[in-house]
């Protein structure tokens, strides 16, 4: 059974017209009756129907879990079209409502097709998930969640869920950094007083972090002995933040 997982954030700093810019990601994900993912060996491809207002409305997805990723301010009502492995079935049409109501919702869709169908569909129907094997047709490659060697799909539920929540951020930071008006201001001392509630652990992984992205414009120095961290912007804007003993 597929489910279309609708996903939203607001991009900050960013209006249209008074409305909010957000960035939104659709995917179509299957689940079985445990409960358990189906990469849905049986899809094609998928083809979303995008309001006319896009550059180019209609997009077409061949990937698993086939996410179509876009920014935009409105909502709206879309068609999503499922394609079959060998046209072995017509097309399904899903109505999609795209709203802005939540950060993340799921929509369940049972599938029927006729009972002719070709005996090679019916074993993808009925292939049990762990041993559904990627088709021959699409190559494998380890950074889409195949194994190479035996090409098997492989799932990690924690790590998942902190690589996306991670990957939502800085999708959500990088928007800020280059589209954030001049009026948008930090609060240094709110800031600093957040620093200081943070464990050790955190600290060092804010230090690794300030170094990773540090720019032209920006000068840091972290003094071991004396436990500080300070950065120093061109702005004329300072701070130092004290490091508990590590």
């Amino acid at each position: 059974m597929p489910q279309v997982i609708t996903e939203q954030h607001v991009v900050k700093g960013q209006k249209h017209q008074g409305f909010l810019m957000r960035k939104w990601k659709i995917s179509l994900m299957g689940i079985n009756a445990n409960g358990e993912e189906d990469p849905l060996p049986y899809v094609d491809r998928v083809e979303y129907m995008l309001h006319e207002t896009f550059a180019q409305p209609l997009r077409k997805v061949t990937e698993y879990p086939f996410a179509l990723q876009e920014k935009g301010w409105g909502e709206f009502d879309m068609k999503i079209q499922i394609y079959y492995v060998d046209n072995a079935a017509a097309p399904t049409v899903l109505d999609h409502d795209l709203n802005f109501q939540a950060t993340r919702y799921e929509v369940p869709h049972t599938l029927t097709f006729k009972p002719d169908l070709k005996p090679s569909f019916m074993k993808l129907l009925n292939q049990p998930t762990e041993t559904i094997t990627d088709r021959g047709s699409r190559p494998s490659n380890n950074g889409n969640g195949m194994d190479a060697k035996t090409n098997k799909r492989h799932r990690d539920d924690s790590h998942n869920k902190k690589s996306k929540r991670a990957k939502d951020y800085d999708s959500s930071d990088n928007d800020s950094s280059a589209n954030a008006s001049g009026d948008d201001e930090i609060d240094i001392h709110a800031l600093a007083e957040k620093f200081q509630q943070l464990d050790a652990d955190d600290l060092i992984d804010l230090v690794k972090l300030v170094k990773a992205n540090q720019t032209s414009d920006m000068y840091v120095k972290e003094d071991g002995e004396g436990n500080y961290l300070k950065m120093l912007t061109y702005a004329g804007t300072s701070h130092k933040d004290t490091l508990p003993n590590c």
